[in-house]
């Protein structure tokens, strides 16, 4: 069996596989699946932030902090959560969270990317 590292920034993999038993591939795939459907998860969130629409934000933030949970996106699903808590006070001064979105999903991508290399066993 073909050692992975067991984290990558921003991914948590040995936490990742241990929730999906051990499945590499379906590891793989399912960080392809976020890549192709969430990609533009922060400009959205941002662009709404910027208009104050809050439900818009709270929606969005949600689906993405469901999403990064379930990859072990850590650096992503901790700021999706902190930002999640605040809305849900209604309080919107998220500026510094949103702020920091762009450089954990960047990171995020960079990782997902490392990932596609690593070797499958099979």
């Amino acid at each position: 069996m073909t050692e992975w590292p067991s984290e990558l920034p921003g991914l948590d993999i040995k936490t990742a596989l241990s929730q999906l038993g051990g499945k590499k591939k379906l590891y793989l795939r399912l960080l392809a699946m976020f890549e192709d459907s969430h990609l533009q998860d922060i400009d959205r969130l941002l662009a709404a932030a910027s208009e104050q629409d809050w439900k818009a934000v709270y929606e969005i933030n949600h689906a993405l902090k469901g999403v990064t949970g379930n990859l072990a996106a850590n650096e992503l699903y901790q700021l999706c959560i902190d930002i999640d808590g605040k809305l849900k006070d209604e309080q919107h001064d998220i500026e510094s969270l949103l702020s920091a979105l762009p450089v954990a999903m960047t990171t995020l991508l960079a990782s997902i990317t490392q990932a596609t290399q690593l070797p499958l066993d099979e």
